[in-house]
């Protein structure tokens, strides 16, 4: 009788251990994969976000390197430009009515991270222009054709067209590509709306890279009187006219 007590309790026993050891090791492998199928799914969670961040950057600089110049020898330096890391450089010579907010306008208009404007300010009329100065290395200039200069200063009957294309020749024989940016008719007056359509004209029939801006229609003000700067409105559109003339 007592072998047989024994024997059944060396069963149960037996069995108890059986039953712990086998549940324990379950849920340890349970938890195992639990962790590893987890650590799987923030690794290809961080490795999507990585790639979607990646191709959106690739996307944004892919924009800007894809600018076609319309001029030939711009195009060209562009070109090296983006294939060596660098900077396009490109000298804007303003008057004071443009705002000092007009050369990030513009830049965003490009949205090219190989271009570089630096404005440089002009303090003169075309009656009084002798030369123009430029950056050394910049590889073109936008230079204001300062009508409205010519106009606020009240000297637009002697506007002298002669020195302004003398300064464009002087920086186009330093081997720069230039522009001369025409200016809207800020103060909607007869005399100024005639010079802008004489200079469009003339400078346009002599092969000169004039961007004509004499058709800018703005929504509200052209000009703020106040400031004596231009509207945001007005340079917004400026820009847009800047960037379809150089572009193709």
């Amino acid at each position: 009788m007592k072998n047989v007590l024994i024997v059944i309790l060396l069963i149960v026993f037996g069995a108890g251990l059986y039953v712990n050891f086998g549940m324990s090791q379950n849920i340890d492998q349970t938890d195992i994969i639990s962790g590893t199928s987890q650590e799987e799914t923030e690794e290809n969670s961080e490795d999507s976000g990585s790639e979607t961040s990646g191709e959106d950057g690739n996307a944004s600089d892919e924009a800007g390197d894809d600018l076609a110049f319309s001029q030939e020898p711009l195009q060209e330096r562009y070109t090296q430009a983006v294939e060596n890391n660098e900077a396009l450089i490109i000298d804007v010579l303003l008057p004071s009515y443009y705002t000092d907010g007009f050369i990030e306008t513009l830049a965003g208009q490009f949205g090219s991270d190989h271009i570089e404007f630096n404005r440089i300010d002009v303090d003169t009329n075309t009656v009084g222009l002798t030369e123009l100065t430029v950056s050394d290395n910049s590889d073109a200039v936008i230079m204001d054709a300062l009508q409205i200069r010519d106009y606020n200063d009240e000297v637009l009957p002697e506007r002298d067209t002669d020195n302004l294309t003398s300064a464009y020749m002087n920086i186009y024989n330093s081997g720069k590509v230039v522009y001369i940016l025409g200016n809207p008719n800020v103060h909607e007056h007869e005399n100024l709306a005639a010079v802008l359509a004489e200079d469009q004209t003339y400078l346009t029939e002599n092969d000169y890279f004039y961007i004509d801006n004499q058709n800018t229609a703005p929504d509200g003000e052209f000009y703020d009187y106040d400031a004596g700067t231009l509207t945001e409105e007005t340079e917004s559109i400026i820009a847009e006219n800047i960037y379809g003339y150089m572009t193709e």
